[in-house]
């Protein structure tokens, strides 16, 4: 079906649709009904799947343009597949400031085949936290930036076990932290952060890469302390990476924050009917993501980008969210 029957459909009888609101179809079929248009749950599924496939061009070219990304943010979260009842997965990747797009890849399981199929042929830095799925994309650690809050997340977890311990650690990270509140209240430019991370934050990595040494010979490996230390210790060659350049973050909680939305949403729908699914859930939600991360409204930008494909246009930059936003925020001002 093509795009701009899709839009009228959804504009059929005066109704405007839920935006990105995680609403489930079976909410969305009495929505309807109340405004006029009795549709059923099946028929709107197969609208979603079909728009889904009208919109993949766009989805296919934010891929292409991520993997120039400098560095991108990379986490994975748990979905429930209906059909086959299992553990389905949201891998979640944000692009820098040059590719700002913010992709979701839905698939049947965690192994690292899905990010390295996702990402193949990228050859910047993974922005990650320690799991091994992602070795094969930032080469075993290579080009992995190590997360600051999930070591500090493991030593607030460690307080009940060992308070004046943990405290420790939490003493040297809030002080790396204090550092990154300054160049961001300044507003530093690059040379200078990086020079304001070495100078400052250096020092005090050093300081807290001895202090682990010393700990994780005498901590108990079982306990939350020591776990907390085993762990800063195995990611510390990626830890201290960020120190060298000002387009590295100390942490990924920007992806942590970016998959929010699918925790709270997965809540109202519940889980993903089937296989056939993920793939379209991945360019829907996608859109929708990247599309609010350029202050778009959802709705009238997938109106309109639905409306152009309907012409089957050969190059689809123009409808990828920056450059939509671009022309027309631009044209509304």
């Amino acid at each position: 079906m093509s795009g701009d029957v899709h839009v009228r459909f959804w504009e059929s009888a005066g109704v405007r649709f839920p935006r990105a609101t995680h609403l489930p179809l079976y909410r969305q079929e009495s929505i309807f009904a109340r405004q006029g248009w009795p549709v059923s749950r099946t028929r709107l599924c197969d609208l979603v799947g079909q728009c889904a496939t009208v919109l993949d061009p766009v989805y296919r070219a934010m891929i292409t343009r991520l993997k120039d990304s400098f560095v991108i943010h990379a986490d994975e979260s748990p979905v429930k597949l209906l059909q086959p009842r299992r553990t389905a997965y949201a891998w979640l990747y944000l692009g820098d400031a040059l590719n700002p797009y913010t992709l979701f890849d839905f698939t049947a399981g965690r192994g690292d085949e899905y990010p390295t199929a996702f990402l193949e042929g990228y050859s910047g830095f993974v922005h990650a936290d320690g799991y091994a799925g992602y070795n094969t994309i930032h080469g075993s650690g290579a080009r992995h930036l190590g997360c600051w809050a999930h070591v500090r997340r493991k030593f607030v977890d460690a307080q009940e076990n060992n308070p004046a311990k943990a405290s420790e650690a939490l003493a040297y990270i809030r002080t790396l932290y204090a550092v990154e509140k300054e160049i961001v209240e300044k507003k530093l430019t690059s040379d200078i952060a990086v020079s304001l991370r070495q100078t400052r934050a250096g020092p005090v990595l050093r300081k807290f890469g001895e202090w682990l040494e010393v700990e994780h010979r005498s901590a108990l490996p079982k306990s939350p302390f020591g776990e907390a230390v085993s762990y800063a210790c195995n990611q510390w060659p990626t830890l201290d990476r960020y120190l060298g350049d000002a387009r590295f973050a100390i942490d990924n909680n920007v992806v942590e924050r970016a998959v929010r939305p699918l925790s709270i949403g997965r809540k109202n729908w519940l889980f993903i009917g089937g296989d056939g699914g993920l793939s379209s859930a991945a360019v829907l939600m996608s859109l929708c993501a990247s599309a609010k991360r350029h202050g778009l409204n959802p709705w009238a930008y997938l109106t309109d980008v639905l409306t152009q494909l309907a012409a089957k246009p050969a190059d689809v930059t123009a409808l990828l969210p920056d450059a939509w936003a671009k022309q027309h925020l631009t044209a509304s001002h």
